[in-house]
């Protein structure tokens, strides 16, 4: 019994406290719901996640998705449609980003309300196109009127929608109305809600570069997932938890969790992704399991 206590003790970390914030997580291997759906949804439902961001894909029939979202509805988990890609900013591939659209209220109209997608999320980044800093104001002039046309629609079947975003978007200005503001700030006014892709592995560094866009979704009544990084970066260090300790996730997501709650705009963290945040937590149990044998 000696050897069983630390494993305990750490397993119920795993377990988020009963008073925490809400978590949300994106699902990108979509093919999972088709023989993992208990799993995801046991797995997201014991470790806080109310909301998960699934990615859609032409492969997966419509059942899948069916089951998967009555199965998470069952749990109070809400499941988002996810999509997007960093040329659907532009003019000649909007309507990839209308299919997708007109996919989701497809799906809606034909279901049943427990198997219906709660809302949609763009994941748009046309700051990684080749011509980007050459064309940059070409480009967020388009990437806005594509935002224009698919909130427009999204009003129109009352379905929520929302956007993954960098925090540094508020260092690109854009005219509206005659006047330079800062692109978060607009985004911010368009859609329901944002999600920050504030990928640091400190809880002050993540809440820090996420302050601009959650004080002023505080004053527009606008919700924001803050979004961490539990995979590999290549983007230097400092920017994942992927080699942080589970103990170390937990408590700089706790710290954050106290930081950003000063918000009223806050939601709670988005953990990017689900493989990644399943595969942490199961390493270090399977690890565990075997000292304790």
């Amino acid at each position: 019994m000696i050897g069983v206590i630390p494993l305990v003790s750490l397993l119920f970390l795993f377990r988020p406290p009963s008073a925490s914030e809400p978590k949300a997580t994106w699902l990108w291997n979509t093919e999972l719901i088709e023989d993992h759906a208990e799993d995801i949804i046991s797995f997201a439902k014991s470790q806080g996640a109310k909301v998960i961001f699934l990615h859609i894909s032409q492969k997966i029939d419509n059942e899948a998705y069916r089951q998967f979202i009555s199965l998470a509805s069952s749990s109070k988990i809400e499941v988002h449609a996810l999509n997007g890609k960093p040329e659907w900013a532009l003019r000649e591939f909007r309507h990839e980003g209308d299919a997708f659209l007109l996919w989701v209220k497809t799906y809606n109209e034909a279901v049943d309300p427990k198997e219906r997608f709660t809302g949609v999320q763009y994941d748009v980044e046309p700051y990684l196109l080749k011509n980007w800093k050459k064309d940059q104001a070409s480009i967020v002039e388009q990437w806005m009127e594509s935002v224009r046309v698919w909130i427009e629609y999204s009003q129109s079947v009352d379905l929520p929608i929302g956007a993954a975003v960098p925090f540094w978007l508020h260092e690109i200005s854009h005219p509206a109305m005659g006047v330079d503001i800062p692109l978060s700030e607009w985004m911010v006014d368009k859609f329901d809600y944002l999600a920050i892709m504030a990928y640091r592995n400190d809880a002050e560094r993540v809440y820090d570069i996420s302050r601009l866009i959650l004080a002023e979704s505080d004053r527009k009544k606008k919700n924001v997932w803050v979004g961490i990084e539990l995979g590999k970066s290549n983007e230097g260090p400092g920017v994942s938890f992927h080699d942080k300790s589970v103990i170390s996730f937990v408590n700089e997501t706790n710290k954050l969790e106290k930081l950003a709650g000063r918000h009223t705009s806050f939601s709670g963290i988005a953990i990017h992704s689900y493989d990644t945040w399943y595969n942490k937590l199961m390493l270090t149990k399977t690890a565990l399991n075997k000292e304790n044998k």
